[in-house]
């Protein structure tokens, strides 16, 4: 099988290089040819930032301020020239002819999108393409729509947006909130920062609430196994955040204070877009601040959501070099944050009958350098480092030694080129990675450490086969220093168009994870009194994974507006998965868990999407999953076949409604199934496995925009999360409780209210 999928992944790269290389010519010294776009609405008013690029080849460039690119095309010949813009419909002209040495101006109109919105996308392929053309699905989280919904963070704007998606809290005492992908937990999902893998396993413990919404463009969602691009972790899929760029001066504030569970809590917010600095600088700089009052639902003393508070800011600064040919762009990030939940909280943890605490800081730098060599050839050089560091207290029964203390910097770098050879798009590029663990738990003897290593080399060949038709195939190699040989990564795909409104996408793919530390390992719950450590178990293997994909995209047209539909079925095989087996340790004081390989497993479903504008003020859009999740032989623990945590369905219909006065209103209900949850002693009697009950949760959010002036908008609003307050009725009590044992909504009844204000 290995065999056949390395043969089908490669196949379009191995035909590509029977292909004759692009013929030169006496042209090549002459003087290139100039090309000057400009890129207008239909009344005629610029559309800075827009992306002109040139057909055939890679070469792509943002407009000015004026709405204005100018493009050196070293070969002179007949090219079609393409300009997208955010919320306008692309444009691709018919060919033109360019002559060496001459300038060549060239007006483009683009007509305003009004139907189902389309992107540019980068994820699926590691190419810039339109969400519609990629040869691989692509979901989609806007900035758009992550302000309609008031959302802040990554972890909040995840939540109800994308199918096949969900996220989950996994503990009572510090709120640590998990995603799951496809029916996978959160380490088989890699987040990716503008392509980088710069989140740590260590980071990734609260990383989803601590990526603030504020320097994001848009969140790109790439489902199945995406080792043959990203290396390790890659197995349900990858999200990747793609930072702003700015295209004008631009700045906001914003402010939000309300009731979570009865609690108070406040946010508030800046940011700052800037074009106009010297040297040509451009920049993009956020901070943000959130304060939220621990919550006690069921007045046991003990709480079921931590106290929490975040400081984080940041700063991306660009500049164009070689009249925009070349871009260099760089970003600084820093992340302070204190958790704590038990009981207690005016006493010093070590007095407490159950405290989880920890005061963590991150630090985080990347440059990246992007040249366009010439028309069909570009390539891109970058860096990233990491710093966290945090200090603990995972205790009960007032232990005076439950402190500790974690290092963990890492190091990611890459190069890629892009050629473009004929109707072939070949990637190739080098990625090294270098992660350092220290973790001190002296209650429980633990001391986790060591240096995590891996080095890839990857190539792939989107093969545009004819109008309608692309291959798609690639692999990649990684050597890991947990692992004793090279891991091959191969995968496979094409989308075929049927007509204009039919399109079919097909791929298999493949996925690992090596033997590394996670986020679970360095989150000790507190069960029965007492510690519940993960650590893994001795000649721990990496996991291996195949994923199957196939589905339809449909768009139907109604009048001036349109309507999409998706259905797509899905497939993941896992060998040696990790499963967690209980070991004893005489007097101990702590229960602990290893991770081992056990057998196999499968998560295979259907899942169906689609978005809708169904008047000029109703749009809805929404998304629902059936999925079995099963082990081939039983899991150690409690014997069973399902994985845990993981419902049979769940879903979710949002509509947003433009409402007379110039209110907008938006409503989601966010549906979550019965699902296997593991129970352990302590507040009950011995450890058992419930079925949880089924969620349906109603949020709603009411804005008015005020128009202050030409350029400055106020906007009012008054966000309710869980309106009903359907959450969890069987939380553990006391302190000798499971504060594992949770499922089922992030938030318990959150209400409001905030102002934003753009100028």
């Amino acid at each position: 099988m290995n065999r056949i999928l390395l043969f089908v992944a490669l196949l379009p790269f191995l035909l590509s290089c029977l292909l004759p290389a692009a013929p030169s010519s006496e042209a090549d010294s002459r003087p290139p040819a100039v090309l000057v776009v400009q890129v207008s609405d239909a009344s005629g008013t610029a559309l800075p930032g827009s992306i002109v690029g040139v057909s055939p080849g890679t070469l792509r460039i943002m407009t000015n301020q004026q709405g204005s690119a100018s493009l050196s095309i070293a070969h002179a010949g007949q090219y079609r020239i393409r300009a997208e813009a955010d919320n306008f419909h692309p444009h691709l002209t018919a060919a033109i002819t360019l002559y060496a040495g001459e300038v060549t101006e060239l007006q483009i109109t683009l007509q305003p999108r009004t139907v189902v919105e389309e992107a540019i996308v980068v994820t699926a392929t590691g190419r810039e393409s339109l969400s519609s053309e990629a040869a691989l699905r692509t979901n989609l989280i806007s900035a758009r729509l992550v302000d309609a919904q008031a959302k802040t963070n990554l972890a909040e704007a995840l939540q109800a947006t994308i199918v096949g998606v969900r996220t989950e809290m996994n503990c009572q005492n510090c709120g640590f909130v998990q995603l799951r992908m496809n029916g996978l937990e959160g380490p088989y999902t890699q987040v990716l920062e503008d392509g980088l893998p710069t989140y740590s396993g260590v980071a990734a413990v609260y990383g989803l609430e601590q990526i603030p919404a504020a320097f994001i463009e848009q969140v790109e969602v790439v489902k199945g196994g995406n080792s043959a691009l990203y290396g390790p972790n890659a197995v349900a899929g990858v999200i990747n955040l793609i930072r702003r760029e700015p295209v004008e001066n631009r700045f906001r504030l914003d402010t939000m204070t309300g009731w979570h569970g009865g609690r108070p809590e406040q946010q508030y917010g800046a940011s700052a877009q800037l074009v106009t600095l010297p040297g040509s600088l451009s920049a993009d700089l956020y901070y943000r601040g959130v304060q939220r009052t621990h919550i006690d639902r069921d007045r046991d003393g003990f709480t079921d959501l931590g106290r929490r508070e975040l400081q984080s800011g940041g700063a991306s600064v660009y500049r164009s070099f070689l009249d925009g040919l070349g871009k260099l762009s760089g970003n600084y990030t820093v992340m302070d944050e204190f958790r704590r939940g038990g009981d207690q909280f005016h006493l010093p943890p070590e007095q407490t009958y159950i405290t989880e605490m920890a005061n963590s800081r991150r630090h985080s730098a990347t440059a990246r350098w992007n040249q366009t060599l010439n028309a069909n050839t570009y390539y891109s050089v970058r860096g990233s480092f990491a710093n966290l560091t945090r200090h603990t207290y995972y205790g009960s029964g007032m232990d005076p030694n439950a402190y500790g203390f974690t290092d963990n910097p890492l190091w990611v770098s890459d190069g890629q080129v892009g050629r473009q050879q004929g109707e072939h798009s070949i990637l190739g590029g080098y990625q090294i990675s270098n992660e350092e663990v220290n973790d001190i738990a002296p209650a429980y003897n633990r001391r986790l450490g060591g240096t995590f290593r891996n080095q890839g080399l990857y190539v792939q060949d989107e093969w545009r086969v004819k109008p309608g038709l692309t291959l798609i195939g690639g692999i990649r190699a990684d050597m890991a220093n947990t692992v004793d040989r090279m891991i091959l990564s191969p995968r496979a795909g094409f989308r075929l168009g049927m007509g204009e409104r039919l399109t079919w996408r097909a791929s298999v793919s493949t996925g690992f994870r090596a033997p590394g530390i996670f986020d679970e390992d360095l989150h000790i719950a507190q069960v029965g009194g007492e510690g519940f450590l993960i650590q893994n178990g001795a000649g721990l293997r990496e996991e291996r994974s195949v994923s199957y994909s196939s589905g339809l995209d449909y768009t139907a047209r109604i009048g001036q507006r349109s309507a999409r539909l998706g259905v797509s079925w899905f497939r993941t095989s896992l060998r040696g998965v990790f499963a967690l087996e209980e070991t004893t340790e005489a007097d101990s004081g702590f229960r602990q868990l290893l991770r081992m390989n056990a057998g196999d497993a499968a998560v295979s479903g259907l899942e169906m999407d689609g978005e809708s504008r169904l008047h000029r003020r109703l749009g809805l859009r929404g998304g629902f999953t059936w999925q079995t999740a099963r082990f081939h032989d039983p899991e150690p623990q409690f014997g069973s076949r399902d994985f845990f945590r993981t419902p049979r369905q769940h879903g979710f219909l949002s509509a947003d409604w433009s409402l007379p006065a110039g209110l907008e209103a938006v409503v989601t209900s966010d549906y979550t199934g019965s699902m296997r949850v593991p129970h352990y002693a302590g507040y009950i009697d011995e450890d058992r496995l419930e079925r949880s009950r089924s969620f349906m949760v109603f949020n709603l959010v009411l804005s008015r925009t005020f128009r202050l002036g030409e350029r400055t908008l106020l906007r009012c609003f008054a966000n309710a999360q869980n309106v009903g307050d359907r959450y969890q009725p069987d939380l553990d009590r006391g302190p000798l409780r499971d504060s594992a044992y949770v499922y089922g909504p992030v938030e318990m009844r959150r209400v409001v209210i905030g102002a934003t204000w753009d100028f």
